[in-house]
Order: structure tokens, then C-alpha cells, then sequence
């Protein structure tokens, strides 16, 4: 039997990095808002007004898992909904002005992630460390 704590590191890391990034939130003021409505706020930030369905491939989680985080979301005021006027089955998520505040935040959060977690790294070193992730991850899709 082969025995290697890869996946469980993986977990541990993406464990500990959610922790800091609430942390993070909590010395922002910013309430109510976990690692997983991050990526919708990200998203939001970088392309504007997006269905659920556009969110969801972007961010790689089932479509109702979006919408019930966009349903959060929605409820705490950082993004609000309308529909899309070419496909009534659908809405339009869009930043409101308290989620567009966000962004700065989130910026300096990113920021002191990207330095913590590549700290005494080197550039080859991270090309190689994100190559092979991404052959893990491609790895694991495969097999589903």
C-alpha cells in the first residue's frame, strides 16, 4: 500500500488559508461574507453582471450552489438580482454599491495571501508547484 498525505496537506492548507481570510474580513469590518461568497464577489468584480449559470462555470460549482449563496448574498446587500430581459428564465447578479465597496478590501486581502503563501518561494519553483496541481486536478476530473 502506498501511503502519501498530499491531499490531506491540500486540505489542511485550503483549511488554514479560509481561517485567515475570515480573519482577514473581520479586521475589514466585513461581516457575513465566508471564502465561498468570494468567488462570486471576485468574479462579480472582474466581469460585471453575470447570470447564475455564467457564474457557476466560472467558478467551477454547481449552478445551485451559486444560487444559494447569491441568495446570501442577496440578503446582506452585497449583490442584488434582475432579470435578464432576453431569457426570462434567467436573472442577471450584479454588485451592488456596498459589494462594490468590497473590492479594495479584497484586494489587500489577496494581496497578503499571494505574499504569505508564496513566501521564500521561487518563480520556477511556483510554475512547477501550479503545474503540477493543475495535473492533480485534471487528474481527479478525469476519474469523475
Amino acid at each position: 500500500m502506498r501511503y502519501d498525505n498530499t491531499i490531506n496537506l491540500i486540505s489542511k492548507i485550503r483549511e488554514i488559508s479560509s481561517m485567515f481570510i475570515i480573519s482577514e474580513l473581520e479586521k475589514l469590518g466585513i461581516k457575513g461574507i465566508v471564502p465561498s461568497h468570494g468567488d462570486i464577489i471576485v468574479t462579480l468584480i472582474k466581469h460585471g453582471e453575470l447570470t447564475m449559470t455564467e457564474i457557476a462555470e466560472k467558478i467551477n460549482k454547481d449552478r445551485s450552489t451559486v444560487t444559494t449563496l447569491v441568495k446570501k448574498l442577496n440578503k446582506i446587500g452585497f449583490t442584488a438580482t434582475k432579470k435578464n430581459e432576453s431569457d426570462q428564465r434567467s436573472n442577471f447578479v450584479f454588485l451592488t454599491p456596498k459589494g462594490k465597496e468590497l473590492e479594495e478590501g479584497f484586494n489587500q486581502i489577496s494581496e497578503k495571501l499571494y505574499d504569505i503563501q508564496f513566501k521564500g518561494v521561487k518563480e520556477e519553483e511556483k510554475e512547477i508547484f501550479r503545474n503540477v496541481l493543475i495535473k492533480i486536478y485534471n487528474n481527479f476530473k478525469e476519474e469523475k
